[in-house]
């Protein structure tokens, strides 16, 4: 018969069988071809990125990009060629020669890659629009997504060459393994599994010692200036915890968790169960057969949270600490009247249908101080050397505001929460403006200040110490809240001063040509800020890299959950005779549901949560070693973390559910079991 005839006939009698093989091809080639596609449009590109870092970045990723498909594609057609080794056997058998069966084979690759890759370029080529749209409309870049054509005919060439260059290497795998086996290794190949892992006590001690070992260092950074972390070395301490980790994982799978299943047995009245008998000496023989998968899967689910957790607090963070960064719509430092007077016509000019705006000027005065354990802020920004080359940015010493103005400043921001909580001040207390949190080994609320001036001199003691400032920090560190009476006595002492002109109102929000034509006016200051327009700025230099970052994540769920169907259905498929002699002896259809679900999940599970523990310590860890900390320890700064978490755990349990159902019609198929 001819191959090809047999190949087209395989595909329409066996289609079910086939067909989660070609939705999971027809899912990865539309996140290629989006991402080639994206890759080639110079339009956007322009746009994004006038020194080419996008580009670079694009090609950069296209590599992890093309690797990982190779390596999914590779995984699914040798899934595939295992459950069919069989069938080819007999073909050999019946007399086809194993060119012919390669040919076979290779043809059913092409055709379903064929169905995929036409798939994939539709559903590719909208999602490249959906994309470019996104982009356009975030960063009002100004695309008109008509312009951008459905099918680019540079991506769609060099998708079609990879996955080419894809069904020929398979093709050469698919060859190797055929020529290679005998007859007989063909027929038993289908029951063949991962070379058994042996385990001893002292290995499963180790593998549980070693990946607590890593989340403890992981923890160390919470230390401070005391931490190893710190004294050792940041990547130093960083490669020594992914080696704990990663050799604890490994043993943790292959080991331990064999170890403790093995001594649950000895618990009689949990073991001898109708359902645990038969659960756990298959779990024990599973995760010792298919340690390595395994392994390997739980470091990709972990590698993949890691970069969903990373990604979404590294985009959300720094759009959240620009409430402390410019808390103001403009803020810019005032040099001259008449500077003050421009700000006031641009504004009008600019908002002439939107009247409300709050322009406020401040007077910010220095005072030294000599007095024992100041506060980081009172010499932040300032040279210590003394050095002709080297210029002074900051003056050492406090700068205080008062108290009415600070409440005014608030009013404006729209920060009415804050007002709530706010104490009175006496004459000799203050509020101190923190740029990063308090350490909590060295409390600064109720230590007592000694301020100098011109004038004279006087004591004031911290009554509350807050990160609620009000003025940026390029025109204020170290700002000191002060009562009226005290703040009208500095004034009057002579002493230097700053004016800061804050400007706020809704209808101030996302006016980038008003910032823009400040800007302009003020010849670039470093001092001019603005809320929006940092929030814009961050967007705009963040957008891309998140976005090609995002291809591979799609990738890496796609790879770890097909994976997780195909092992699972496999391993339920070749064990259906005992789902029949089970049936035989008296199990109902509803228990053996249950057995099922009972051994697909603890394969979802370990990976999902060892991943996650990797994930949450590798956060903190990136959170507290390569961040500045600005927001506080506030739960709410870890939303969009938890958010991403929540999603991922919501692809896995859509997995889960459809491998369970993918299970049960495999075992039920050709039974007539007792409900």
């Amino acid at each position: 018969m001819n191959p090809v005839f047999l190949a087209c006939k395989n595909l329409k009698t066996c289609f079910s069988f086939y067909s989660f093989y070609l939705v999971s091809v027809a899912f990865v080639i539309p996140v290629l071809f989006a991402f080639t596609s994206f890759s080639e449009n110079r339009i956007i590109l322009e746009k994004m990125s006038s020194d080419g870092r996008v580009e670079t970045m694009c090609r950069t990723i296209s590599v992890f990009l093309m690797v990982f498909v190779v390596f999914y594609m590779a995984y699914s057609n040798r899934f595939f060629l295992r459950r069919r080794t069989r069938e080819l056997g007999i073909y050999t058998l019946l007399g086809y020669q194993r060119s012919q069966i390669l040919t076979l084979l290779t043809v059913e690759n092409v055709l379903i890659c064929l169905g995929a890759f036409f798939f994939g370029v539709t559903l590719g080529g909208l999602a490249h629009r959906g994309i470019v749209w996104f982009i356009g409309n975030l960063l009002r870049l100004g695309i008109d997504v008509s312009d951008i054509a459905l099918f680019d005919g540079t991506a769609l060439f060099k998708t079609a060459v990879f996955v080419l260059a894809v069904v020929f290497a398979m093709t050469l795998s698919n060859g190797r393994l055929l020529y290679q086996s005998s007859l007989i290794q063909l027929v038993r190949f289908e029951k063949r599994a991962e070379k058994t892992m042996k385990f001893h006590k002292v290995r499963a001690i180790l593998g549980f010692t070693l990946i607590l070992l890593g989340y403890l260092s992981a923890l160390n950074v919470l230390g401070g200036n005391d931490s190893l972390w710190v004294r050792v070395g940041f990547y130093q301490m960083g490669l020594f915890t992914l080696f704990l980790v990663t050799s604890g994982t490994v043993l943790f799978i292959s080991a331990f968790l064999p170890y403790v299943m093995e001594k649950s047995k000895h618990r009689r009245q949990t073991f001898y169960t109708a359902e645990r008998i038969i659960t756990t000496p298959n779990f024990v023989y599973r995760i010792r057969s298919n340690a390595r998968t395994l392994t390997m899967l739980t470091l990709l689910s972990a590698a993949a949270l890691t970069i969903v957790s990373v990604m979404a607090l590294t985009l959300y963070y720094p759009i959240a600490a620009v409430s402390r960064i410019a808390p103001s719509e403009i803020e810019f430092r005032l040099e001259s009247e008449e500077q003050l007077k421009i700000a006031r016509d641009l504004a009008e000019q600019y908002t002439s249908d939107s009247p409300e705006v709050d322009i406020l000027r401040t007077d910010l005065y220095s005072a030294t101080s000599d007095s024992a354990s100041l506060p980081l802020e009172y010499n932040l920004g300032t040279s210590q050397s003394g050095a002709d080359n080297e210029t002074i940015a900051r003056d050492a010493g406090f700068e205080c505001m008062s108290y009415t103005q600070y409440t005014k400043l608030l009013t404006a921001q729209g920060r009415s929460h804050v007002l709530a909580s706010l104490p009175a001040l006496s004459e000799e207390e203050c509020i101190l403006i923190k740029y990063q949190p308090e350490d909590p080994l060295q409390k600064e609320q109720g230590q007592t200040y000694q301020l100098q001036y011109p004038s004279g001199e006087c004591h004031v003691t911290v009554k509350k110490v807050s990160l609620d400032n009000v003025i940026s920090f390029a025109n204020s560190i170290g700002t000191l809240v002060v009562n009226d009476r005290l703040y009208e006595e500095i004034r009057l002492g002579q002493s230097p001063c700053v004016s800061v002109v804050s400007m706020n109102g809704s209808s101030l929000k996302n006016q980038e040509g008003l910032y823009q034509a400040l800007s302009d006016y003020l010849g670039g200051s470093p001092y001019l800020q603005g809320n929006s327009h940092r929030i814009q700025e961050l967007l705009y230099l963040n957008s891309s890299t998140f976005l090609l970052i995002g291809f591979l994540v799609v990738l890496f769920f796609l790879a770890v959950g097909s994976i997780l169907y195909f092992n699972n259905l496999s391993s339920i498929a070749d064990s259906r005779a005992d789902y029949e002699i089970l049936e035989k002896i008296g199990y109902r259809k509803k228990q053996l549901r249950r057995i099922i679900r009972r051994q697909v999940f603890p394969f979802f599970a370990i990976p999902f949560l060892l991943g996650l523990l990797d994930c949450l310590f590798a956060t903190m860890v990136y959170k507290a070693g390569l961040m500045q900390n600005l927001l506080g320890n506030s739960i709410s700064q870890y939303l969009p973390t938890f958010v991403s978490l929540l999603l991922a755990a919501l692809v896995y349990g859509s997995y889960y559910a459809l491998t369970v159902r993918s299970c049960c019609r495999a075992v039920w198929k050709n039974a007539s079991l007792r409900h």
